[in-house]
């Protein structure tokens, strides 16, 4: 007999499913469920620590809440965004659009009705006031009619107001309103873009 004898494979047998056998489970079934509560905890926790009860009254969409002593308090989102528009009308600007060609612009103020108005280069188109001059800027009206704005007085929203209300009630009298006075026969009450005293 052979000593070096091959031993014959096993036959493989798939297993089979038992019927009453459960299906394993994950080894934290509730982590999910524990993952929202943790969340929720964080969320009020954060609410507590701002001096928040959590109770909101009915009624104001979730702006209004009752501080520790029951007094009634607006959320934090509010009085940051009363802070933002506080600091917006601090920093603005008095402009005068002024245009960049000699060419035809709109006109708000023109003598006989006439819609059209040409202007030379340099010329004062309208005077405005923003706290935004990078957006006003790019506003459509002032593209159509080809000015660019320069600042021309810095301050809060109130002074750069009154300044552009000095510059167009003024302009009856500014030097290019009276030399085209004296070059056309055409004088302005006010300025051509400005539709109105303000």
């Amino acid at each position: 007999m052979n000593k070096f004898t091959t031993p014959k494979p096993k036959k493989l047998i798939p297993p089979t499913p038992s019927a009453g056998r459960a299906r394993p489970q994950p080894p934290f079934p509730f982590f999910p469920f524990l993952v929202l509560v943790f969340l929720i905890i964080i969320v009020f926790g954060v609410r507590l620590g701002l001096g928040m009860s959590g109770k909101y009254l009915e009624g104001t969409e979730g702006y209004v809440y009752l501080d520790e002593d029951g007094n009634p308090q607006v959320i934090p989102e509010v009085r940051e965004q009363l802070k933002r528009q506080k600091q917006n009308r601090e920093d603005c600007v008095q402009y005068a659009a002024v245009a960049t060609e000699e060419g035809y612009r709109a006109c708000y103020s023109c003598p006989n009705g006439q819609k059209n108005i040409f202007l030379r280069s340099g010329e004062i188109w309208k005077f405005g006031e923003t706290c935004d001059l990078k957006s006003r800027n790019n506003a459509p009206e002032y593209k159509t009619n080809n000015v660019v704005l320069i600042a021309q007085n810095f301050g809060t929203k109130d002074y750069c107001f009154k300044i552009q209300l000095d510059s167009i009630y003024l302009y009856k009298i500014h030097p290019e309103n009276l030399r085209r006075l004296k070059e056309t026969g055409i004088w302005f009450k006010r300025l051509p873009g400005n539709k109105i005293y303000r």
